[in-house]
């Protein structure tokens, strides 16, 4: 769901927020804030500064109010040990990574497990998946999906697939989208997804639907912003992108992790900053 083009500064939701008014977005009765705890910022959005200074970067982070990290490919030139250490200095969890596939494939994927059973990951899965574009293809990917859930089931792990645009497109032979494959030959227990909102709406397609069907399928969101049907990205408040309409059908917002990402890296502790104070002001309907 998408919103009328207009700007949310960060004063004006600081201000808001202070008066005990904030709501970014339609106000109603009952309304409910983003749980703090659960507010976190995925590592890719500053992996040139997380790259040249893990210490600094993630303590701008903890000092902008995030609660929890989601790395993705590396950790800073750290090995997992050194970087949970510096994450819990600055009081960060990391909750999820994401990785290649090819990192849960064969001896690999005891190393990716391993490492994310040091950092005191929940989650562990991919940034994307590496089938053929077709029904058949999903059919694959979900068995193998199924394999990689059950090798992290084994070390306390709950995997996950991280979703693009792609996957909403419709299989050419079939009509059928090509994620309903994935979601309906997928075991719940071994396989979860991480929505991420924008590129579900580049793809023209609506969030609210699976969100109010399969909500447990979804711990984790991607909350991005811009214009996604233009391939444009933005801090969060600063887009299109309706979140508080989206959010508004979640029947359960705390047992949701909200991970803040951008792609581009424009300005990355302005994005850090900007958009952490947009989702703390941001205020959540009740699922009617």
């Amino acid at each position: 769901m998408l919103r009328g083009a207009g700007t949310v500064t960060a004063a004006g939701i600081a201000a808001l927020w202070a008066s005990g008014s904030a709501s970014a977005g339609p106000s109603a009765r009952g309304a409910r804030p983003v749980p703090p705890g659960k507010i976190g910022f995925g590592l890719y959005s500053v992996r040139d500064m997380l790259a040249e200074d893990p210490e600094g970067t993630l303590a701008m982070l903890g000092e902008a109010g995030y609660a929890e990290i989601e790395p993705a490919y590396d950790y800073g030139n750290r090995t997992p040990a050194q970087f949970r250490r510096i994450a819990d200095d600055n009081g960060l969890r990391v909750i999820g990574s994401h990785h290649h596939p090819g990192d849960f494939r064969g001896d690999a994927a005891e190393v990716t497990l391993e490492r994310a059973a040091v950092l005191g990951q929940k989650y562990v899965g991919v940034s994307y998946m590496d089938g053929e574009q077709s029904h058949d293809g999903y059919l694959r990917m979900a068995e193998e999906m199924n394999r990689f859930g059950e090798r992290a089931r084994a070390w306390g792990l709950r995997w996950y697939a991280h979703l693009h645009d792609h996957e909403f497109h419709p299989d050419p032979d079939t009509g059928r989208t090509l994620f309903d494959v994935w979601l309906h030959n997928t075991d719940p227990a071994l396989v979860a997804y991480e929505l991420d909102l924008y590129w579900i709406l580049a793809a023209s397609v609506e969030p609210g639907p699976y969100l109010r069907a399969h909500e447990s399928r979804f711990p984790l969101l991607h909350l991005k912003d811009g214009t996604p049907t233009a391939g444009v990205e933005t801090d969060l408040g600063d887009g299109d992108v309706d979140f508080a309409s989206i959010l508004a059908n979640l029947s359960h917002p705390g047992a949701h992790h909200f991970v803040i990402e951008r792609d581009e890296q424009p300005h990355p502790v302005r994005t850090a900053n900007r958009s952490y104070d947009y989702l703390r002001g941001l205020r959540i309907s009740p699922r009617r």
